[in-house]
Formats: structure tokens, sequence, C-alpha cells
């Protein structure tokens, strides 16, 4: 699943996951949650990465950034 498909699914604003992953902030979430061919797509860190799947119960895979 996309990051940005179970933010929505859960209600979450970039704002709220940034806090709750304690990342960077709003903008970092939202370029997390990009389309992969947007030109200002980013993809999270390992440490991030982890954080997110252990948030999401492995909903969300490093994969998941990868592959369309």
């Amino acid at each position: 699943m996309k990051l940005n498909d179970w933010r929505e699914k859960r209600g979450y604003s970039y704002r709220n996951l940034a806090k709750i992953l304690g990342a960077g902030g709003a903008t970092t979430v939202r370029r997390w949650c990009l389309p992969i061919e947007h030109r200002d797509r980013l993809i999270p860190s390992p440490k991030y990465m982890q954080m997110i799947v252990d948030l999401s119960n492995s909903e969300v895979m490093p994969n998941d950034f990868y592959l369309r």
C-alpha cells in the first residue's frame, strides 16, 4: 500500500504523520507521498522507512516506495 493511501485511510494530515514519526515537517511527509514520477518526490531514509513499516503494521513496505 502506498504511504499516501495509508495516511488518507487513517485520516492523518501530513502534519500529524510528521509529528508521529518525528520527521522534519509536513512538507517532508508530503514529498514521501508524491507519485513516483513526480520530480519533488523523496524516499524516506532507512530510519524513517522502518518507522513507517512499524507504524503501519507492515501495510506500507519499503518496496511500496519503489513500485508503481
